[in-house]
């Protein structure tokens, strides 16, 4: 995938990215690239590598070339996320490094893949994404500076989004406050820290019984989720084998209405 002579994207820096410690996307309306520094954070509640935190990575870099071709009066909004694991992310503080390209796009939106490589160029997810233009004020783009600084004393990525895991019953989720460090420019929770949590809600609820995996989580996106209100994921086991599982999660807003669903598959390792 060629990445030369890219030109800085209008990327829009919100509190997400910086949650994540994820850099602007540079590219332009046919393909982009970003940065993200790893470190203990990352990990889940066993100490783990949490393969949902490289979300909100894979959603920026798959939607900003996408949203460069939105209409005047208009934003691109991700309705679907498909994120495929080939392996753990690091947490050493080393650069996970990703690329996106657009595969087509017309007057409704369009669709992207990407990938996430390590320091060693080996492949650690990979993605696809489809955007649908909306009608909205174009956000501002923002100076990377201008970012909220990120707190140092998380020690698990359950702790860096702030959210409250049921351990005594996997089956009854995480529910996930209403945090402006939650948000995308539009105001609502970022598709990728959505994802994020449906990953840990899904994994969680096999994980009690036999160490598994995850190995892909698909995403749709049904309606908007406010920052300004809390959030429950609640899992449903849809398969459990010896090696194989297949969970589905649903995130709902204070009304009860649901807002994403996900289908989460995990292997025993």
């Amino acid at each position: 995938m060629t990445t030369d002579n890219l030109q800085a994207l209008p990327f829009v820096s919100a509190g997400a990215e910086a949650l994540f410690r994820v850099a602007p996307v540079i590219g332009d309306a046919t393909h982009g690239k970003s940065r993200m520094q790893t470190g203990p954070w990352l990990s889940d509640e066993r100490g783990l590598p949490c393969r949902g935190a490289l979300g909100v990575l894979m959603d920026d870099v798959t939607g900003y070339p996408i949203a460069a071709r939105a209409p005047a009066g208009h934003w691109a909004v991700t309705t679907e996320l498909h994120l495929d694991f080939s392996r753990n992310p690091a947490l050493d503080g080393s650069i996970l490094h990703a690329e996106s390209r657009v595969v087509t796009s017309d007057a409704d939106g369009g669709l992207a893949t990407g990938r996430v490589v390590d320091e060693s160029g080996r492949a650690v997810a990979i993605a696809s994404a489809r955007l649908r233009f909306v009608a909205a004020e174009m956000p501002t783009a923002s100076d990377p500076e201008d970012r909220p600084p990120v707190g140092s004393g998380a020690s698990s990525i359950v702790e860096v989004l702030g959210a409250h895991h049921r351990r005594d019953n996997a089956a009854a989720g995480l529910e996930l406050e209403a945090a402006e460090s939650h948000c995308n420019p539009l105001g609502n929770v970022h598709g990728g820290i959505l994802l994020c949590a449906s990953e840990i809600v899904g994994n969680s609820a096999v994980t009690p019984e036999a160490e598994f995996q995850t190995t892909s989580i698909a995403m749709a996106f049904v309606r908007p989720c406010p920052g300004t209100e809390p959030l429950t994921f609640a899992p449903r086991v849809i398969y459990r084998g010896r090696s194989f599982a297949v969970i589905q999660v649903a995130a709902r807003n204070r009304a009860g209405k649901t807002c994403t669903t996900a289908t989460v598959t995990c292997h025993r390792t």
